[in-house]
């Protein structure tokens, strides 16, 4: 059995990482593996983009978060949550972050402490653990987002032809 210091997962990041990818059997190779998938589905991110933030406010929980909290934005909240659409410029800047987050993550060849700090930064950020104080989102609705990510981004892989043979 492996022994992991509990107390330094929460206090050193590429410890906390090394962890992770243990568990998860997340290797170099898989690095490697998102990085030659990447020329194909980099162009194919606004559209996951889309589709994630379709199925966020297809559920008033999730999108409740988005008409409460000023990420980013220095405009009003929407209240009521109904009266926020997609096409509002404080989401087109939400929408534009999750883009460029999905597309570091392919294309992203070293995952160094800088990248590791970049992935910690928007998990506090989301957490109410940054420097912001303006979101909570919780975890429930995040382990949520990324596992659809996951599932648009393996589903584009599966079911269309990359050319990737």
């Amino acid at each position: 059995m492996d022994h992991v210091d509990a107390d330094k997962l929460n206090t050193d990041l590429r410890y906390r990482f090394d962890y992770v990818a243990k568990f998860l059997n997340f290797t170099k190779t898989d690095i490697q593996l998102l990085n030659t998938v990447a020329p194909k589905l980099v162009p194919l991110v606004p559209t996951a983009v889309d589709a994630i933030y379709d199925k966020l406010f297809s559920f008033d929980v999730t999108k409740g978060v988005f008409a409460k909290h000023k990420v980013n934005f220095q405009g009003a909240t929407a209240d009521p949550p109904d009266s926020l659409n997609l096409t509002a410029e404080r989401i087109a800047a939400l929408k534009e972050s999750l883009d460029k987050y999905l597309k570091k993550v392919l294309t992203q060849e070293e995952w160094d402490d800088g990248f590791l700090g970049y992935l910690s930064h928007l998990g506090k950020v989301h957490a109410n653990k940054a420097d912001s104080k303006n979101i909570d989102v919780n975890y429930i609705h995040m382990n949520a987002t990324l596992g659809l990510s996951e599932h648009i981004l393996i589903d584009a892989i599966l079911n269309h032809d990359l050319g990737l043979d």
